[in-house]
């Protein structure tokens, strides 16, 4: 009997390795995704602040010739 419970417990614990394995997976895979889009967000964010600078020249220029 006690190979038994010895087999059924290997089998439990070889059971809870995989899935803490599949979890850790996708812990990573989360992480990768959450540093994509904190990058995105960065550039976005950037893109929007050259572009607002952009348009504040433009209109200093505009200024500049309408006086």
């Amino acid at each position: 009997m006690a190979t038994v419970n010895t087999t059924l417990n290997n089998t439990l614990e070889e059971e809870l390795r995989t899935q803490l394995c599949d979890q850790l997976q996708l812990i990573n895979a989360l992480r990768n995704e959450i540093d994509m889009l904190k990058n995105t967000v960065r550039e976005e964010q950037d893109q929007k602040y050259r572009a607002y600078v952009k348009v504040s020249d433009l209109q200093r220029q505009l200024n500049k010739l309408q006086n």
